[in-house]
Formats: structure tokens, C-alpha cells, sequence
């Protein structure tokens, strides 16, 4: 909370507390302007928990021990291990593990785990059977871009493919950046003037055709995707393998632990480059089911939130420490979230002495917060 002073004495003035229609005021104000969109693991969760962290702990101790170590690597995987055992998360884990080759069967295993499941869910959202979380929101963003900037910009750490196959049913236009054919490369502009679409305006007597970009997301997959591989020496995307590569396909999935950050500069110009430009141009940022706990992604967060007090809005099933702190040292950052023991809703803004609570409300789920906040 920030204390405010009385300008004619020198006394501390408390401020109001936090009210419902205050606070929805507050979230409804945010979105007057085109937010940088942050989503992780939570918005697929939601939909399926095997698409969290437990579960691919799970997957992979079940599959290191289907693997034929060597006496080095079995040594480095017996430390994630027993880090695991001592309640270590397996971000934090995985720290123990640098050899090239062992990240190789462990990317491998990541892949074919969550594609398993991803190609259940890519058949069950086209048919209708299944929605993907914040379909609802994405779309009604889109549709509301000011028409003199037409691009939503969206960044993920997630590798599965939910957030494309939503957009596709909606009618949503995304691009990640690669273009081409069936193995496709990185190439903005190439994608830049596919997505533009002519339009008439009328100039004195006279109509003119101008080109202009469809409203569209630009999405950044900064630790990879299912459908993302190493191959012929660059950077390709193929959907063809993405729930079965060939052998002599790597995959681009940057897996969790210390050496994520050596294979992030090996891809820093596909992964990266253009989302660092995005986020420094941003001054709203929405985060939808995203839990901080990823160092490299919050050295931006930090300087845009905290330095240069940038306008975000966190919206998740549940609070952690990790975004308090963040609350704490941010003067423009909102956080709905689930009430921690019973049904209901927290609202939090460090400017007010308080959380606002909301009995029985679940503003925390993003297809709610739509619905209750925004009217779609």
C-alpha cells in the first residue's frame, strides 16, 4: 500500500478501502488500451492438468528409466532426482543436468509426452467438444484493436498448440513469424505482407486502394513448440511431425533447469529477438494464467512493471510469493485471483490498504472475468 500525506500537515492520510465497483472500474480502465498479452501454463491447465509441471515430472522419471544412461549421465539424473524427493520443483531440479545429450532424451521425452494429449485436444476443440480457456478473451481483443494499430502481440512459454487451434476455430489470424510451405522458416516480412488486405478510402473525388494488416496476433513461442524443430540447420516449423518427428528431427523445446538459457541464445534469433522489441514498445501487460517462476522472462517483467511502472493485470487460479512480490514493488499491478480456502474471489492493487474480496464470484476464471468484466 502506498501512504499518501495530507499536502497541508505532515500527517499520513490511509486511503479508501478497495470496493467492488471500484475495482471493476479499475480492470475495465485497463483494457482502454491494447494490452501485451502473457500467458502460461495455468491456461492449459485449466483445460487439462497433464499439461502442468507434475505431470511432466511424472512422465519423465517414468521415462529416463526406459533410456540406457551413460554412468555421467546417470549420475546428473540421479541429482534431479533426488531433488525431487527433497521437494525441489523440477524448474529448479532440472539445474543438475548440463550434458548435451541426456537434454537431447529429455526434450524428446517433454515432446512426446504433452503431444500425446495435444493431439486429443487439437481434435476435441475443432469438433467443439473442448474449448480452450481464453478464447473468449483473445478474440474479443482482436476484434477491438484500434484500427490504427491492428497487431496483438501474445507471448508463451508453453509448447502446446492450444491457443492455435482456438484461434483457428474463432477465426482469430495469428503468425508466429515463420513462413513458407510444409517446413516453414522464420520470416516477418514475408508474413508481414500476408497479412495485409486492401481497403477503399476515398480521396476527394476519387477511391483509392491502400493495404493495411488484418487484425491479428503476432505470437511469440519463446521456449518452443510442438511443432518447432532443428532441421537442415535452421529454425523450421512442421506441423506434419509434430505428434511423431522422424529421428532426425531435434526438437525446439527449451526444457526447464539452468541450461535453458545456453539453448535460448542458440535460438535467441527465432525464439526472441522479436518479442524483446514488442515488450519494450508495451506499456499494458495482461498475464492469464502465468505463475513467474521463469528468471529469464522476469528480468523484462521487472523492468517494465517495477522501473517504469507499466500498467499489468494478473489474472490466475492462485497467488504465489513470487507475484506478492511483485504486487508489493509495482505501483500499476492488479491481481484477481481464487480466494485461498473457500469459493470466491481476491482483488489486490498495492495502492489500498486491502484485498477486496468477492464471496462466491470466480472473476479469477478467465471465461467469467469476460463475461462479468468485459460483457463478452
Amino acid at each position: 500500500m502506498k501512504t499518501l500525506v495530507d499536502p497541508g500537515t505532515t500527517t499520513p492520510v490511509t486511503p479508501p478501502p478497495l470496493t467492488e465497483d471500484a475495482a471493476v472500474d479499475a480492470l475495465r480502465s485497463f483494457f482502454r488500451n491494447k494490452p501485451f498479452l502473457f500467458f502460461g501454463t495455468g491456461m492449459s491447465c485449466a483445460l487439462d492438468i497433464r499439461f502442468g509441471m507434475f505431470a511432466l515430472k511424472d512422465a519423465l522419471i517414468a521415462g529416463i528409466q526406459r533410456c540406457a544412461l551413460t554412468a555421467a549421465q546417470k549420475i546428473e539424473w540421479d541429482a534431479v532426482v533426488s531433488a525431487l524427493n527433497n521437494g525441489t520443483d523440477l524448474e529448479n531440479a532440472l539445474n543438475s543436468v548440463n550434458d548435451q545429450d541426456l537434454l537431447k532424451i529429455l526434450t524428446g521425452l517433454t515432446g512426446d509426452f504433452i503431444a500425446g494429449f495435444d493431439k486429443d485436444y487439437a481434435y476435441r476443440i475443432a469438433a467443439g467438444e473442448s474449448q480452450w480457456p481464453a478464447t473468449g478473451i483473445v478474440k474479443r481483443l482482436v476484434d477491438t484493436l484500434p484500427e490504427g494499430d491492428r497487431i496483438l502481440h501474445a507471448l508463451t512459454p508453453n509448447y502446446d498448440m492450444l491457443f492455435e487451434y482456438a484461434c483457428d476455430v474463432v477465426g482469430v489470424s495469428y503468425t508466429n513469424g515463420l513462413f513458407g510451405g510444409v517446413e516453414r522458416r522464420k520470416d516477418w516480412k514475408a508474413v508481414d505482407r500476408a497479412m495485409l488486405e486492401p481497403e477503399q478510402i476515398c480521396q476527394g473525388r476519387k477511391m483509392r486502394t491502400v493495404y493495411k494488416p488484418r487484425k491479428h496476433v503476432r505470437l511469440y513461442k519463446v521456449h518452443g513448440s510442438l511443432n518447432y524443430f532443428f532441421h537442415r540447420n535452421a529454425v523450421i516449423e512442421n506441423d506434419a511431425w509434430m505428434w511423431n518427428p522422424p529421428d532426425y528431427a531435434e526438437r525446439v523445446m527449451i526444457t526447464p533447469g539452468l541450461s535453458k538459457y545456453q539453448t535460448l541464445q542458440r535460438y535467441r534469433q527465432e525464439l526472441l529477438q522479436s518479442a524483446d522489441a514488442a515488450i519494450d514498445r508495451a506499456t499494458h501487460f495482461l498475464f492469464l494464467g502465468y505463475g513467474f517462476n521463469d528468471g529469464h522472462l522476469e528480468e523484462y517483467i521487472k523492468r517494465k512493471l517495477i522501473t517504469q511502472a507499466s500498467h499489468g493485470l494478473v489474472i490466475t487460479r492462485d497467488s504465489n510469493e513470487r507475484i506478492e512480490s511483485l504486487l508489493a514493488q509495482s505501483d500499476n499491478l492488479w491481481l484477481v485471483c481464487k480466494m485461498e480456502n473457500e469459493d470466491g474471489t481476491r482483488i489486490y492493487n498495492k495502492q489500498y490498504p486491502d484485498w477486496l474480496t468477492l464471496p462466491g464470484r470466480s472473476l479469477w476464471d478467465i471465461c467469467e472475468f469476460t463475461k462479468q468484466i468485459l460483457g463478452g
